[in-house]
């Protein structure tokens, strides 16, 4: 969230200190809070990430006690800004040895280029608008190779958004599956002050629901697939791996038929198959790739 305060980079001393009575009263890891961590001691415009301050960052609460440090948020943009720091603040935390693997939140919110020059601001610093589709690709790449999970938001239903602007996402989406990216992406309805203005389940054209479909189609190949890492997590006895098994299967199940119902409810009948085929070629054009 951008507001008209300063950024304030709390010093790495006071940092540890905080850190070390979460891990002196048993607590394992390190979790920062931020909208951005990796604009720690960033002290440029364009936004590029500080390599030294994070992972002066990274190492100095490792060095703690913790068994790994994470984040809740990152951006897309600082990922692919430099690449070699997210490498090395996971070397850090030894996910390469460990096999361990760290959620992070990120928001793409469209990645529609007039829609992202509009409405997402500074979001793609130190990259263009036009370049955003790019970046998201890119960085999700990067991620999965280092072993973060992301857990990215969608907005759907921008009060000037047309279904050639929802093309541009669905092909992301597209894109998604065909290298097989690891993450969750969350669709969300656009929400405005106004209740009248604001996105409703209702009012999902074709291009947005097929959107919307798409995403959940993700999910729930990400989750079969993370179920076995669930079921092998050593934190988890029997009883809870069961539960949380049937939890996720069912959640997800419960998801997929409630989208079949309304799809059939939206468009005269018919099932989502149907609304697929007309937005399966892709027809949008990707940003190119950017160069340092």
């Amino acid at each position: 969230m951008l507001t008209k305060d300063p950024k304030k980079d709390l010093p790495i001393d006071r940092l540890q200190r905080e850190a070390k009575v979460n891990l002196d009263y048993g607590f394992d890891s390190v979790w920062l809070h931020s909208d951005e961590m990796l604009l720690y001691g960033c002290d440029n415009k364009d936004f590029y990430p500080n390599y030294d301050a994070i992972t002066s960052l990274w190492q100095g609460l490792k060095d703690q006690g913790a068994n790994f440090v994470g984040t809740t948020h990152m951006t897309f943009s600082a990922v692919v800004a430099d690449p070699k720091l997210l490498q090395d603040i996971s070397e850090i935390n030894d996910m390469h040895k460990s096999g361990r693997w760290i959620s992070t939140n990120l928001g793409i919110e469209t990645v529609a280029p007039n829609l992202v020059k509009k409405h997402l601001g500074i979001k793609a610093k130190p990259f263009s608008p036009e370049e955003w589709g790019w970046v998201v690709r890119e960085g999700a790449k990067i991620l999965n190779k280092n072993h973060w999970f992301p857990a990215a938001t969608l907005i759907i239903g921008w009060p000037d958004e047309t279904p050639d602007d929802v093309q541009h996402t669905i092909d992301m989406m597209g894109d998604f599956r065909a290298f097989d990216f690891r993450g969750l992406v969350a669709p969300l309805l656009y929400q405005d002050f106004s209740e009248k203005n604001s996105m409703h389940f209702g009012n999902l054209n074709e291009a947005q629901f097929t959107l919307f479909w798409k995403c959940w189609e993700n999910n729930l190949r990400v989750i079969n697939d993370i179920i076995p890492i669930i079921l092998r997590n050593k934190t988890y006895g029997p009883p809870m791996k069961i539960f949380m098994y049937g939890l996720i299967k069912a959640g997800t199940w419960a998801i997929m038929r409630y989208l079949r119902g309304l799809c059939k409810d939206l468009f005269n009948g018919r099932m989502p198959d149907e609304i697929m085929d007309k937005y399966a070629r892709s027809r949008s054009v990707n940003a190119p790739a950017y160069t340092k």
